[in-house]
């Protein structure tokens, strides 16, 4: 991953728990959500906010986002989940909601630095 998309995260990031005074989800994933769609375009992906799924049983869900080709084919989701939440179990319900296994669930807290994005 590109060097100047994990700055430009981790500097919106920094920010925005600044100006918020808060690390909630709602407001930290927002950065993420920026990271994502940098990382996309430069794979030819575009990433969908919200995406709207259809489970066997034929429910909706939403996903958090969505990286999908030009052809609408999906790359892969994305669930982002709070430091505080209990990230085996939101996976474990998640599926049992009928969302995709391909499904990724991030706890933002671990991301808050380049060695949490995979980066040393």
């Amino acid at each position: 991953m590109s060097q100047v998309l994990i700055q430009q995260y981790l500097n919106q990031l920094q920010d925005l728990r600044k100006v918020s005074g808060t690390h909630r989800e709602s407001v930290v994933r927002e950065a993420f959500k920026d990271l994502l769609k940098g990382w996309a375009r430069s794979h030819d992906l575009v990433f969908i906010p919200e995406y709207e799924i259809e489970t066997r049983a034929k429910d909706r869900r939403y996903v958090d986002g969505a990286l999908l080709y030009e052809l609408r084919m999906p790359f892969g989701y994305w669930e982002a989940k709070d430091e505080k939440d209990d990230l085996d179990a939101e996976i474990e319900f998640k599926f049992r909601r009928g969302y995709p296994p391909a499904l990724t669930c991030l706890p933002l807290s671990r991301l808050t630095s380049p060695s949490g994005l995979g980066v040393e």
